[in-house]
């Protein structure tokens, strides 16, 4: 009896300390196993919304600088200033003043057909003619692509179209009409972007071989740090290499005439560091580490989820929205149209084109900026008179589209548009004396005055500058100039639109 209880003793001892040991080893093997296995995919969530962050900082920088270049080379004004002789006033107003003032482009150069620079500009100083050259020198092959992407769209006679501008931005450099680079200059690496002048309005433009307007923006350190803060990562900066790397940490951006790649590099963030310092010390506890990782993991994951979508629903909004007044834009204004009339969204709706009078002369008297106060108080002061009856839209540089949902009755229209008249004429303080203008208007109804989208835009266009005409600062209906005036012929009509745009255009 002594001898079988010993070794029941025994094998019972045994049996707990293989048990134990069996439950330690499987415990301390499952939390590990799922500790490094939620290391990992830590890892690899974060290093992926690293890349995808980092991209989408640098195409935001760039879609910003383009689109501030994009306002001298794809600007009427700046076209004809061009073709003859730039004076200083011209050079200090428009890229001085502001490409250096507002954006903080380093240098501005206009290059003519033969690369020679016709303007330099570093800083606030217009160079003589020559000095700066050995930059476009250097730079020649991003002059020469952005002239050949324009010759390849633009070489017949026809206008620029209204949205081309954000459609290149939005399909990217690659796709659009810039040409760019990430590559050194003076040294110092800069942000480097050409694109042809061209106007906005129809010229025949023939065999016409453009001006190029070229631009540098040097990335600085207080961009690399405000860059590095935003994006959450360590130790952002550029650099060059021989090859393309896409591991962890590098982003190829483009390769230089020398054949080196520039690529943005950073330290990546590795999460499961972190996991393994907070869960060690309580590994006894593994359903509790878990979730405790689990969380963590998901707070990070939704962290750059957000930063994402913020970005994201920011780009969605500038592409619909007009970037001084905050209003739907042409884009949003044409795709509100459509869905109201394809869709029957509503069964009667109207088009009112307004039109500011005698802006061009506030421009001409106070400034850009004066011009820029006065549209931003007009869209106010037209919204609050529409309230939630229609939707308001700048839809050119003085033009304004509006989508009426409501109180379509004649004379509450025409209530209304006496109403929007009064608001307009309203004079606007602004730097240097007071700016009035005032506005002309014309009204199309749907299905009443035509049937297609195209066909009442264009029978509102008809009535506004029939009101242009009649004197201005007056509304016109189309169905009362119809009773009044019998309809022409469509191309002789159309003809004559454009004619009488023309001359506003030149008179404001």
């Amino acid at each position: 009896m002594g001898v079988a209880s010993g070794r029941q003793k025994v094998n019972f001892g045994a049996i707990v300390i293989v048990a134990c040991v069996g439950v330690f080893l499987a415990l301390t093997f499952s939390n590990v196993f799922l500790l490094n296995r939620s290391g990992e995919i830590a890892n690899t969530v974060r290093h992926q919304q690293e890349r995808k962050l980092v991209e989408h900082e640098l195409n935001n920088f760039l879609i910003l600088f383009a689109h501030a270049q994009s306002q001298i080379s794809d600007w009427d004004a700046s076209y004809d200033a061009f073709m003859g002789e730039i004076d200083d006033e011209f050079v200090f107003d428009n890229i001085t003043d502001w490409l250096w003032g507002d954006f903080g482009i380093l240098m501005t150069y206009v290059v003519t057909p033969a690369n020679k620079t016709k303007v330099a500009v570093l800083k606030e100083t217009r160079l003589k003619a020559g000095q700066g050259e050995y930059i476009i020198e250097e730079n020649i092959d991003l002059v020469e692509e952005a002239r050949a992407k324009f010759q390849k769209e633009f070489t017949t006679d026809k206008p620029m179209p209204a949205a081309q501008l954000l459609k290149d931005i939005l399909a990217g450099p690659e796709e659009g009409r810039f040409a760019w680079s990430i590559r050194p200059v003076n040294g110092r690496l800069s942000y480097v972007i050409a694109q042809a002048v061209a106007p906005n309005r129809a010229v025949e433009l023939g065999n016409y071989e453009p001006d190029v307007l070229f631009t540098v923006k040097q990335i600085n350190k207080d961009y690399i740090a405000a860059a590095s803060e935003k994006l959450v990562v360590e130790d952002f900066h550029f650099d060059y290499l021989d090859s393309v790397k896409n591991e962890i940490g590098y982003l190829p951006l483009v390769t230089l005439p020398d054949g080196r790649i520039a690529h943005a590099r950073w330290t990546p963030d590795d999460p499961s560091r972190a996991i393994w310092q907070q869960t060690l010390p309580v590994l006894a506890v593994p359903f509790f580490i878990t979730a405790l990782a689990l969380v963590a993991i998901a707070w990070r994951f939704s962290f750059m989820l957000r930063a994402l979508q913020k970005s994201e629903e920011q780009n969605r909004f500038l592409a619909l929205h007009d970037a001084l007044t905050g209003l739907p834009n042409r884009l949003f204004f044409d795709r509100e149209l459509e869905e109201t009339i394809l869709q029957r969204k509503q069964k009667r709706c109207a088009i009112i084109s307004l039109d500011l009078d005698r802006f061009k002369a506030v421009n001409d008297n106070y400034g850009h900026q004066a011009g820029d106060m006065v549209l931003s108080t007009v869209s106010e002061r037209i919204s609050e008179r529409l309230g939630s009856s229609g939707m308001a839209s700048r839809v050119g540089g003085d033009e304004f589209g509006i989508l009426l949902y409501d109180h379509l009755e004649q004379d509450k229209l025409e209530c209304l548009c006496e109403d929007l008249i009064v608001a307009v004429n309203i004079p606007v303080p602004v730097p240097g004396g007071v700016a009035e203008v005032g506005a002309s208007i014309g009204v199309a109804r749907w299905p009443e005055d035509a049937f297609t989208v195209k066909a009442i835009l264009r029978r509102a266009d008809e009535a506004l500058y029939i009101s242009k005409q009649n004197g201005r600062g007056r509304v016109t209906f189309v169905s009362q100039q119809e009773k009044a005036t019998p309809r022409s012929d469509p191309e002789e009509e159309g003809r004559r639109i454009q004619q009488l745009k023309a001359l506003l255009a030149k008179t404001g």
